[in-house]
């Protein structure tokens, strides 16, 4: 005879709602890796805003794919690990502290994006106004009159001769 399937949430729904409210052992596991995965996102952001200010901003570029996939990870676990944040499996573990702490190195990592691409973007648009200034930007005439493209004829070429 089979055995009866036994299901991880029907497990841990029973030990929140008529047990004591303790995690099983893969929620400890989770809520251990949730935490390594909180000080990894953590130093990466603070070393990424160390080197944007120190000047090197290549490492914005070379970063994206890891700061990504660390945040995207996280923002899939969170709903396991969310139930037990003010449990003490979690405080001891200090995630209340670590979420705080990515939270604000967020902040300042987004501050810091931020003010970069409005800088590009303003140097973009002095290079587009220099360039523009600096051309000629059309055709003129003898006069130096710009000669609109309506009036010039297009020139041909006599395959006859």
């Amino acid at each position: 005879m089979i055995a009866a399937r036994q299901f991880r949430m029907n497990e841990r729904k029973k030990s929140r709602t008529g047990g004591a409210g303790d995690p099983t052992a893969m929620d400890l596991q989770n809520i251990d890796a949730f935490a390594e995965k909180l000080r990894e996102a953590i130093t990466l952001l603070k070393k990424e805003i160390k080197a944007i200010n120190d000047g090197d901003l290549n490492v914005v570029s070379d970063m994206f794919e890891e700061k990504s996939g660390l945040l995207k990870w996280l923002e899939l676990k969170k709903p396991l690990v969310e139930p037990f944040i003010k449990k003490d499996a979690a405080l001891t573990r200090q995630l209340p502290e670590l979420l705080q702490e990515l939270s604000t190195t967020v902040t300042e990592n987004s501050t810091l994006l931020s003010r970069m691409a409005a800088a590009a973007g303003s140097v973009a648009r002095e290079i587009e106004k220099a360039t523009q200034r600096h051309s000629l930007d059309g055709l003129y005439g003898k006069s130096g009159q710009k000669v609109s493209d309506q009036t010039v004829s297009k020139m041909t070429i006599d395959r006859e001769f």
